[in-house]
């Protein structure tokens, strides 16, 4: 809750004097027909709020030396809670979120423009208003934070509206204390659920029933769910990043990559790791898995503030070439995109792929990803090596230090396993 506080206080600081600042939790989407999909609260809202009820709303108005805060949430009712269970009470919100003034959602129209009029005015002269207008945020089933500022722009030509997203994003990109250590708890929970996926190699499992068994792990422990869906890719299925189908059974003599992590109070943690089913590289294997490796532990190292994720890109592609032609899997004319077509890094946090300023240059307390990988369809080899990492303002820490990649170490354990 004290985060919270924080945080709102640090957005206030950016807003201007005489601005209204708004910022929704979202609604559920329809799939089809009756059917919804689940309820994903809009990030930038939790974060200030710790409130993930669908249909809530986050009001700062501030003045010339005032500032009010207040959050709307829906009105108790006990038929809809006999349908689809309970809701927060005032007081539950009040606790959650530290703001005192809490009001209900279908009040929230008449206080908005109330506080954007520009006669007779309660809150002063009111001249900016500042809307989080990410892309497809809808506010009612049809009606987005952009069409709601759209109608601002009709209905009050006096004010300026303005992209509050930049700001609270700017925000986010810096964890606190307490944000690293939800993800720590996140990437241990990983770590015990790839160790258990490692003593289920060999079995002749599908794809799929992997990734269920990495689900069901973390239901076990703690009800943790998942950062995102489990990609887990043997053979030839690893050339495909995003591998969807995960329907092959798993084969001796394959490597299986597995790109995967839990989620702790809403932080999540990305780590990829990859392994030969049957316990021990082939020498082709080990020669493309190695210079992943080198790779991933190179730009770790080489990663600081003052540096992009383009300049860490840059470094990983030249890196890669150098590796691959030292070990003969390219010739030099090659062009290393042919088998490393993704990115190195993003930013890690509420959301795996966090919300971020990819041009902005590092700064201490920014949490991101480091995977290089390699895909060989021609061999039917897909290796990607991914940690977490924290920069500083010395030497990165690698917070996924505790999951094992090196070769030693994983033919170790999973000759011990068998």
């Amino acid at each position: 809750m004290e985060e919270n506080v924080i945080r709102r206080d640090k957005l206030i600081s950016k807003l201007e004097e005489n601005s209204v600042a708004v910022i929704f939790s979202g609604v559920s989407k329809i799939a089809t027909e009756d059917e919804f999909y689940p309820f994903k609260v809009n990030n930038h809202f939790f974060y200030l709020t710790n409130i993930k009820q669908e249909n809530s709303i986050l009001l700062i108005i501030k003045e010339i030396g005032e500032v009010k805060t207040y959050l709307f949430i829906d009105e108790y009712n006990p038929v809809k809670e006999k349908w689809f269970g309970r809701t927060l009470t005032d007081d539950e919100a009040r606790e959650l979120s530290n703001i005192d003034s809490i009001y209900h959602s279908k009040d929230f129209e008449s206080i908005f423009e109330m506080a954007l009029a520009k006669e007779n005015n309660q809150y002063g002269a009111i001249q900016k208003l500042y809307i989080d207008q990410t892309p497809e945020l809808k506010i009612k089933e049809a009606y987005s934070t952009n069409d709601l500022a759209k109608s601002v722009n009709e209905k009050f030509p006096h004010i300026t509206v303005e992209n509050i997203y930049p700001l609270v994003t700017e925000l986010r990109m810096i964890k606190s204390n307490y944000e690293i250590e939800q993800m720590r708890e996140a990437i241990t929970l990983t770590r015990s659920g790839i160790l258990d996926l490692v003593s289920k190699l060999g079995q002749g499992k599908y794809e799929y029933e992997l990734s269920d068994d990495f689900e069901y792990f973390g239901k076990c422990n703690g009800r943790h769910g998942l950062a995102f869906d489990t990609i887990t890719a043997s053979g030839k299925s690893a050339i495909c990043l995003h591998y969807p189908i995960q329907s092959e059974r798993v084969m001796k003599g394959d490597l299986i990559l597995f790109d995967l992590g839990y989620s702790h109070n809403g932080y999540s943690a990305d780590v990829s790791r990859t392994f030969p089913v049957d316990g021990t590289f082939t020498p082709l294997q080990k020669k493309i898995y190695e210079a992943v490796l080198n790779c991933n532990k190179a730009v770790i190292e080489y990663a600081h503030e003052g540096l992009t994720i383009q300049d860490l890109q840059k470094f990983t592609l030249e890196f890669l070439k150098n590796e691959c032609v030292r070990e003969g899997l390219l010739k030099e004319e090659d062009d290393i995109r042919r088998v490393y077509y993704h990115g190195v890094s993003h930013h890690l946090g509420l959301d795996t792929h966090d919300a971020s300023d990819r041009s902005k240059p590092l700064e201490k307390g920014n949490v991101i990803t480091v995977e290089p990988g390699l895909y060989f369809k021609e061999y039917g080899i897909g290796v990607r090596i991914e940690d977490d990492i924290l920069i500083t303002e010395g030497p990165s820490i690698v917070l996924t230090s505790g999951i094992l990649k090196e070769v030693k170490d994983i033919e170790k354990l999973m000759t011990k396993m068998k």
